[in-house]
């Protein structure tokens, strides 16, 4: 593992056992090992390193491949990739943990939500509006509002089963999530598949 990553992986853990506040750059450093110059290299702020952890999940909520390639999937295949790759990085224990900093640190430090929603959610309904849009397009499928499809979507895998997780209830099995993904693309193709 690479400097920067062990100090993500540090910080997680050290932000989940003391809130946002409770950690500074210095614990991090003496925690993680290194130096304040190498962690500053990296990242200048805690809002930063908060960021950079966001940003690295939400890069693997991307399906393979780029947008076109995504565009050229038949319907189904196209919202299991974008369904599966999401409910991977929403379901997630990292990103359990950052719901949970965010939503508890909202009222000292309102950004990190912010940064979290347009670092995660943000991302994946822009992913999949694109993908909608390239399927209207295509003649396949005739969406009035394709953020409110993809909110419902996306909320009938990952919205019941995330706040579950963050309450700490239980997680989903990967059969319960692919179940939730096929009757999502089930009720996606019922409602907006083009007749």
């Amino acid at each position: 593992m690479d400097r920067r990553s062990h100090y993500l992986e540090v910080a997680v853990q050290l932000f989940l056992e003391h809130g946002f506040n409770g950690v500074s750059m210095d614990h991090l450093v003496a925690t993680a090992g290194g130096s304040k110059a190498t962690l500053y290299r990296y990242f200048d702020s805690k809002e930063k390193l908060f960021e950079a952890m966001i940003a690295d999940i939400s890069q693997r909520t991307a399906p393979p491949g780029t947008p076109d390639d995504l565009a050229a999937l038949d319907l189904e295949t196209g919202l299991r990739n974008i369904g599966r790759a999401t409910a991977a990085a929403a379901l997630s224990e990292r990103v359990i943990v950052l719901l949970r900093l965010a939503l508890g640190e909202f009222a000292r430090f309102p950004s990190l939500a912010t940064t979290l929603f347009n670092h995660g959610p943000a991302m994946s309904y822009d992913r999949l509006n694109r993908f909608i849009a390239a399927k209207q397009a295509a003649g396949e499928v005739v969406v009035a509002d394709t953020q409110i499809a993809s909110e419902q979507f996306l909320a009938g895998i990952v919205g019941h089963q995330q706040m579950r997780m963050a309450l700490g209830v239980g997680a989903p099995s990967p059969a319960d999530i692919e179940k939730r993904i096929d009757a999502a693309i089930a009720a996606f193709i019922a409602t907006y598949r083009a007749r």
